[in-house]
């Protein structure tokens, strides 16, 4: 048996599993775990569901393959998957966010509809229908039903508001509560380019590269990091500050150096042309 219930905790799991178990046994006993922060993130699109079921999941094999009971004796299995899924849901959801990309017209048509149906149910006392909203625009239905349906899905992968925490617990936190600005998003910042980031995290120290890889990637905070990795939780604020402004320095560095390059690349004469020189 991959897990077993005790007086604390519905995720109890035996420390040898982890040396010993099938991998396959214990993803069949946390997929109720991945199966209920899924549905949590697909509550504004039910069709969603099975795709976030199978992204957290990939969350859940990376926390099995991270998890080292001699290193996290102050976590849990349990804190540490639940971070790893909903970390994994989240990036996708942003992911899918900048593909969404929403027609200027319908846009606008939101906008003047929005201002509309405020004007309109102050007079009325009353939410107007899409046909007298269509009535005193001058827009087609069809053309208000459209930007409506795209303006919700833009807000629902735009939203920060889905809860996080386990209905276990009393701690109901939102997901705006648990992400500060110098996050994920500070370090996108930074650098669009993933692939670019990964290099800079290896002139870190791996203590340290560890932290900004809980605390960036998979959207940890600093307590659930320093409960993690059984260290302090001052020490693992002092590693973020010291790796965004390490990363701060490669990242720009590099960036100068391709600059350089470009202009060295310019400013050399083309093939067939001369350098002028003066006397």
């Amino acid at each position: 048996m991959a897990a077993k219930q005790n007086s604390s905790s519905k995720w109890h799991l035996d420390p040898c599993y982890f040396k010993e178990g099938d991998v396959n046994e214990l993803v069949e006993e946390y997929m109720p775990l991945v199966r209920k922060i899924a549905r949590r993130y697909s509550q504004f699109q039910p069709d969603s569901l099975e795709d976030l079921v199978q992204v957290g999941s990939i969350g859940l094999l990376k926390a099995i393959g991270y998890y080292d009971p001699s290193r996290s004796r102050t976590a849990s299995f349990k804190t540490l998957a639940t971070c790893y899924i909903r970390g994994e849901i989240r990036h996708y959801l942003r992911d899918q966010s900048s593909l969404v990309q929403v027609p200027r017209k319908l846009t606008e048509i939101h906008s003047q509809i929005s201002q509309l149906e405020e004007k309109l149910s102050k007079s009325m006392e009353r939410s107007p229908t899409v046909e007298e909203l269509s009535k005193y625009s001058g827009i087609a239905v069809s053309d208000i039903l459209e930007a409506q349906r795209s303006r919700d899905v833009r807000m629902h992968y735009e939203s920060l508001d889905c809860y996080t925490s386990d209905h276990e617990t009393a701690d109901s936190r939102t997901l705006s509560d648990v992400v500060p600005d110098y996050r994920y998003e500070d370090l996108l910042r930074l650098s669009e380019d993933r692939e670019q980031i990964s290099q800079a995290l290896k002139e870190l120290g791996e203590k340290t590269r560890r932290i900004v890889e809980f605390v960036f990637f998979y959207d940890l905070s600093q307590k659930e990091t320093a409960c993690v990795l059984g260290v302090s939780e001052m020490g693992v604020s002092r590693a973020v500050h010291s790796a965004l402004n390490k990363l701060k320095e490669v990242l720009n560095g590099e960036e100068e150096g391709r600059l350089r390059t470009r202009k060295k690349e310019n400013a050399a004469p083309k093939p067939g042309q001369s350098s002028s020189y003066k006397d």
